[in-house]
């Protein structure tokens, strides 16, 4: 299970930074490494980690779309600038609140797998 937070905090920490190609294709490995490879957690667990991978391709794509979107207003030269600018707030806002929401999924998780270790 171990491997599926390293993959998490990396991931976290490259939609930080805004890296969203870098995240996109780092979810899409992580789901790949979920699928395929058999790691020894169970199978709501590994539910739930493709979950958080799934939501962070999902909101890192919707930043790219939005980049396409406000790409197709540009009118002329002059609204190039204001395109760059406008993308690089909305793309660190995006991607810092993907951060967030995969940052607290994977801490439910945790915390559902560490209270039901407890229990047992």
């Amino acid at each position: 299970m171990i491997i599926a937070y390293i993959l998490v905090a990396i991931l976290v920490k490259t939609s930080l930074l805004g890296l969203g190609v870098v995240s996109i294709l780092l979810s899409i490995f992580a789901l790949c490494v979920m699928s395929i490879n058999k790691l020894p957690i169970s199978e709501l667990v590994r539910q739930k980690f493709k979950r958080v991978f799934k939501v962070a391709l999902a909101g890192h794509m919707c930043a790219y779309l939005s980049l396409l979107v406000k790409a197709l207003f540009i009118d002329g030269v002059q609204d190039i600038p204001a395109f760059i600018v406008s993308h690089l707030v909305l793309h660190h806002i995006l991607c810092a609140f993907v951060a967030g929401v995969v940052t607290f999924l994977t801490l439910r998780v945790y915390a559902q797998v560490h209270c039901k270790q407890n229990v047992l």
